[in-house]
């Protein structure tokens, strides 16, 4: 910024007005004042309305105290009781919830517990609290749970069954408080109390099965998988369950199969094509490769076989093994879904290779980079090319970058990334046009691509750079009509420019308008929070306006953001340093 402007703008300080505070401030609280605020709302007895502002006040108090002290466990004990004032059943139980699972997990002391059970009387006594409804007796049996009364809990999740239904959170936090049952039997006994009142409930029906086979009552634990798979036939996660312990006994295919498919001549294509996926999907590596062969052998154009291989040895780390495989995929997949994790597998194999040549370029070591992409990644991933694209680029080789780029649009043409980096090299050889062309299309694939959003601000920079100078010099030879001119026509094609409202917050000082100075100088400083120039106009600015805290905050405020080297701005920093002195007076 050229010094004269200074000159001309701080003469226009003369004859100001008597100054009138313009700022109320509230004091902060430093002290505990949120565990205080928890303790006397934990002696009431009485739950007030949701829009009592005292509980909503205490409310944020304890969640910033959670905030700086997570693992004070008493706070989130405080925290429930106030969303159980407030009418927030849910909340409520998802605190008590986390509390429990760290009992569970021995995280919590006897004090926590201490503080459950000082809840848990504080609710018996409540006379108005609705003991109709199931969120009473279940967030009761959680708490019971905390303070190791398992015979309460359950006491109080079976009259909860005999309760009022509250829709899906009943059901719910009647799962979670099961499952938090340690002693199996008696977890199992209230999935059947549960499944009474609602049967074939498929979540409950899970749970139970879980615990008979955690009580290695493996039979029922299948008959009721069984069930369950009538229910949902396909429910991968109950047809490995079912496959699991049908293994365990010994089972034939034949049988597995007639089990899972209710047929004695399943599609088998179809039942390898499940298994080799969903045997791999639970790290049974063995069982997965073992039907992948036999799909890939019997069926040699279904191409998910190859893509179970490929992924098999991936997981084992036989790269070479892994691509060959999955070249054959490239031919063989026709649908959607295959083509989909064709891409996602292409992907995995370039992940180490394409992570370690980013780490080389981040320290410009672009033919390191090049070196690692062309002997270690798939030619033929999306972010490989973009990556050697890149690296080419800064190696100053244009054409062969852009011969990749057009390769890539070529696999990949309805990428938003691809047209991201056709746009900044043209940005970088300083072509705008095709740079906003290129992104124009990015966001028209993609509105929330965050990079081409990136570009787009840069590319409006670049078109509004070359007004910067021109307005500068309108402000210092006066000419402030054409300065606005100038500022306005820029803002039309860069609205996030924030030199252009700093310039126009100095024209209005100039024009002694320092009511608009102001919004202009603060939309500044909304898209350049570093300007600290914007700060010290802030200040000229409030200081006509005889508004004496403002001015002396923002004079404060630029002095405090200057360099050691005062960044060349001694002359104002002297005159903020002489109008704080009388400013304060």
């Amino acid at each position: 910024m050229k010094k004269s402007l200074f000159y001309i703008l701080v003469v226009l300080l003369a004859g100001q007005q008597v100054y009138a505070d313009a700022i109320i401030t509230r004091p902060r609280y430093t002290d505990n004042s949120a565990i205080q605020s928890s303790r006397i709302l934990y002696s009431t007895h009485n739950i007030p309305k949701e829009n009592n502002d005292s509980y909503k006040f205490a409310l944020k108090e304890i969640q910033n105290q959670i905030e700086i002290n997570p693992h004070n466990y008493s706070l989130y004990i405080h925290l429930a009781d106030l969303y159980l004032s407030l009418g927030e059943y849910q909340k409520a139980f998802d605190e008590l919830t986390y509390i429990n699972t760290l009992n569970k997990q021995n995280k919590i002391d006897e004090a926590v517990k201490q503080e459950a059970k000082l809840l848990f009387d504080k609710l018996r006594k409540i006379p108005k609290y609705d003991k109709t409804k199931s969120y009473y007796y279940t967030n009761m049996a959680i708490l019971a749970l905390i303070t190791n009364n398992t015979q309460l809990a359950q006491e109080y999740l079976i009259a909860g069954l005999n309760s009022n239904n509250d829709g899906n959170f009943v059901k719910n936090a009647l799962i979670n408080a099961i499952d938090s049952i340690e002693d199996v039997n008696t977890a199992i006994n209230i999935c059947d109390n549960v499944l009474q009142k609602k049967v074939n409930d498929v979540e409950i029906m899970q749970l139970k099965a879980k615990y008979l086979m955690q009580s290695d009552k493996k039979t029922e634990a299948l008959q009721e998988y069984i069930k369950i798979l009538d229910i949902k036939p396909e429910d991968e996660d109950v047809k490995y369950s079912i496959y699991k312990l049908l293994s365990a006994k010994n089972a034939s295919e034949k049988e597995i199969f007639k089990t899972i498919y209710k047929s004695d001549k399943p599609d088998l294509e179809k039942a390898y094509t499940e298994f080799s996926s969903m045997l791999l999907k639970n790290n049974d590596i063995s069982g997965a490769l073992e039907y992948a062969k036999l799909l890939v052998n019997k069926y040699p154009d279904n191409a998910n076989g190859y893509i179970t291989l490929s992924e098999i040895y991936r997981r084992e780390g036989k790269l070479k093994e892994s691509y060959d495989v999955l070249s054959v995929v490239r031919d063989k997949a026709d649908t959607n879904e295959e083509i989909s994790k064709y891409n996602v597998l292409l992907a995995k194999l370039s992940d180490a290779p394409l992570a370690e040549a980013n780490s080389l370029m981040a320290s410009g070591l672009y033919e390191q980079a090049l070196e690692v992409l062309e002997s270690s990644a798939s030619q033929e991933n999306l972010y490989v090319l973009l990556a050697m694209s890149r690296a080419n680029y800064f190696l100053k080789r244009t054409q062969t970058s852009l011969d990749l780029l057009n390769k890539a649009m070529t696999l990949y043409p309805n990428n938003s990334d691809v047209y991201c980096a056709f746009s900044y090299i043209y940005l970088q050889e300083k072509d705008i046009e095709s740079s906003r062309k290129y992104i124009n299309q990015s966001l028209k694939i993609n509105p929330n691509n965050s990079t081409a959003l990136t570009l787009l601000d840069l590319i409006n920079n670049a078109e509004t750079d070359k007004y910067h100078n021109q307005i500068a010099d309108c402000i210092e030879s006066q000419n402030y009509g054409e300065a606005i001119r100038l500022i306005n026509e820029a803002l039309k094609i860069n609205k996030k420019d924030a030199l252009l409202y700093y310039y126009r917050g100095l024209t209005y000082i100039a024009q002694n308008n320092y009511a608009a100075s102001t919004a202009e100088l603060y939309k500044c400083l909304e898209f350049d929070k570093n300007n600290i120039l914007a700060n010290f106009y802030l200040g000229i600015a409030f200081d006509n306006l005889a508004e004496k805290s403002n001015a002396l905050m923002y004079y404060q405020k630029f002095i405090s953001m200057l360099p050691n080297d005062d960044f060349g701005e001694s002359e104002r920093k002297e005159y903020a340093k002489s109008r704080i002195e009388k400013l304060k007076i």
